[in-house]
């Protein structure tokens, strides 16, 4: 019992202290370069994704424009008066069938698209555009 008196005198007489005085240091906080920049970067503000192709869009266009939406194809295969462009990625793979119907001398546009999976079955057109 007289431990227990004495250890709850100790604990008051220590509750009754004055406060400590916060340590004044003369640097600022040092952060590290790798720090800010990845708190910056997660305040930027984000860009909207761009929106989706549909076949409609592909549909008639012509190499520039396919370039420009979707790159580099991975595979050409160039014909008199067709070519196969490849694309894939890990979803899919697309395949556009570029055509010139008037002359063999016109711009060759997409008459005709087919996807496939990763295993090589037909897959959702748009469903595959909007993978790229």
């Amino acid at each position: 019992m007289k431990k227990y008196l004495i250890l709850s005198i100790v604990l008051f007489a220590g509750a009754c202290a004055a406060p400590m005085e916060p340590v004044q240091t003369t640097q600022g906080p040092t952060e590290t370069p790798s720090v800010i920049k990845a708190v910056k970067s997660f305040f930027k503000a984000k860009k909207a994704p761009k929106p989706a192709l549909t076949s409609q869009q592909v549909l008639g266009k012509n190499e520039a424009w396919l370039h420009e939406k979707l790159g580099q194809p991975n595979f050409i295969r160039t014909d008199i008066k067709a070519s196969i462009w490849m694309y894939k990625n890990k979803d899919c793979v697309l395949n556009l069938f570029l055509y010139s119907e008037i002359t063999p001398n016109a711009p060759l546009s997409v008459m005709h698209f087919d996807a496939r999976n990763s295993h090589g079955h037909n897959m959702d057109r748009d469903a595959c555009l909007a993978t790229f």
